[in-house]
């Protein structure tokens, strides 16, 4: 018996003899050249800390290790290329801040580049002064959480280059809680299927807060997109779940809530579009299900155009918006109502005589100057006017002015509730309106000047 329990014993021995050392933790000071240095020498599960101070180093992780900054640890570039590539799986960076990249588009000069390296999570980042924040391609399972990213594009500036967040045929990624601002696009999604955006705000962009190209089956949840071009962009990219978001203050000449161009079989549900020139903006996009959202105090509630067919817009709140719908075809067969319930539309009186909740007379939702200002933009200077508002009477009085087939069947009493994010929205600018009448204003004296100089002429 004793030779038995020897054998174990000395297997058990020799077991732990040779068991793998626990991964090494190294701390990097300040010193340029000693980050790529420690990476280089560091192996796979081993822990890199960049001390308090400035690292002016562009780097290369080709080990899954976990790379953290100290408080005040800083990552600083001289201006060209990408400052830290992530080649390998498995990599988890964090709690660090990183400036100053390259401005070659070519090259894609980002903070951070994840090349061909799956299940890379990059948390807590502070980027500034990069021309690209995070860029990933084939890069599936990436998740970028809590990161705060000001890139170097002006708001509003369509011309502008870089992205916060760009992901190329990256499937199964997660983005969370990130606050990006003054990149072209916040987002960008190509080719980045069942792709998680959740809980970020995405905001000041030259262009789109988000805006994804042939995706398919992603969710965005929870994400605010304010003062963007477009908060959001959707092309080529279908079964989408876009739910429970807030859309607002995205205006300006031709601003978008929400650009669907090319998508189909999606849901968007409980989201608030709300001062926005345009809430929704339809083009070639079929049997899309809108329910249960607010389109609040926006220029165009819903503009659709005739290549858009069997959409289904179902219990949602159009309130004080100046055109709530506007389309650009007389027939059409997308639905205002799914059978059981239609829309809360502010601009109608509904009476219910049979007490069932919904207005006994179906609401057609294009007005006949919508349906025109649809064609001639220019016909928008005599909103509001005498004249617009009495053909609005005599559309109520005669049906037969009626200029689209659109018609809600069911409309509601009383506006759903909707909650967005359920974080409240900052307060629309109370010069808007005023701006607005001021422009509209300014065209119409325009406009009868050059009557009476034509007057004069002859």
């Amino acid at each position: 018996m004793i030779r038995p329990v020897f054998l174990l014993f000395a297997i058990l021995v020799t077991g732990i003899a040779i068991a793998p050392p626990a991964g090494a933790e190294t701390i990097v000071p300040a010193r340029a050249g000693a980050l790529a240095a420690a990476l280089r020498a560091a192996g796979d599960g081993d822990t890199i800390v960049l001390a308090r101070g400035v690292h002016r180093d562009r780097v290369r992780i080709e080990h899954r290790v976990v790379m953290r900054g100290m408080p005040g640890a800083v990552l600083e570039g001289d201006s060209t290329g990408t400052l830290l590539t992530i080649v390998a799986g498995g990599v988890t960076l964090e709690d660090l801040a990183l400036r100053g990249s390259g401005r070659r588009v070519l090259t894609i000069d980002a903070a951070v580049q994840v090349l061909s390296a799956m299940s890379v999570t990059i948390r807590r980042l502070a980027i500034r002064d990069c021309l690209y924040g995070i860029y990933a391609e084939r890069a599936d399972r990436l998740v970028v959480e809590d990161c705060r990213m000001i890139g170097r594009v002006p708001p509003m500036q369509e011309d502008g280059e870089g992205n916060g967040i760009h992901l190329w045929y990256t499937r199964d990624a997660e983005l969370r809680r990130n606050d990006v601002s003054r990149y072209q696009d916040a987002i960008y999604l190509s080719f980045a299927d069942r792709t998680r955006v959740t809980d970020n705000l995405l905001h000041d962009a030259g262009r789109y807060g988000l805006h994804t190209m042939y995706c398919q089956d992603n969710h965005l949840t929870g994400n605010r997109f304010t003062r963007n071009v477009a908060g959001c962009a959707i092309m080529f990219s279908n079964h989408l779940q876009v739910i429970a978001n807030d859309f607002d203050r995205n205006r300006g000449p031709r601003t978008y809530g929400l650009l669907l161009k090319d998508c189909s079989g999606g849901t968007f549900r409980n989201n608030r579009l709300v001062d926005n020139t345009i809430a929704v903006f339809m083009d070639n996009s079929n049997r899309n299900r809108l329910e249960g959202n607010l389109i609040q105090d926006n220029g165009w509630g819903l503009l659709l155009f005739s290549s858009c067919a069997g959409n289904v817009i179902t219990g949602n709140a159009f309130i004080n918006d100046d055109y709530p719908v506007a389309l650009d075809m007389r027939r059409t067969s997308n639905q205002f109502d799914d059978g059981h319930r239609g829309n809360y539309w502010s601009n109608h009186a509904p009476y219910d005589l049979d007490d069932d909740g919904y207005g006994d007379v179906p609401h057609s939702p294009v007005g006949a100057f919508a349906f025109l200002s649809k064609q001639y933009p220019d016909l928008s200077v005599l909103a509001n006017s005498p004249a617009v508002a009495a053909l609005g009477v005599a559309e109520r009085v005669i049906p037969a002015l009626r200029p689209s087939e659109a018609v809600d069947h069911r409309p509601l009493l009383l506006p759903p509730p909707v909650r967005g994010t359920g974080r409240p929205l900052e307060n629309a600018d109370p010069r808007g309106s005023t701006v607005a009448a001021a422009g509209f204003g300014v065209l119409a004296l325009l406009g009868l000047g050059g009557m009476a100089g034509g007057r004069r002429s002859r």
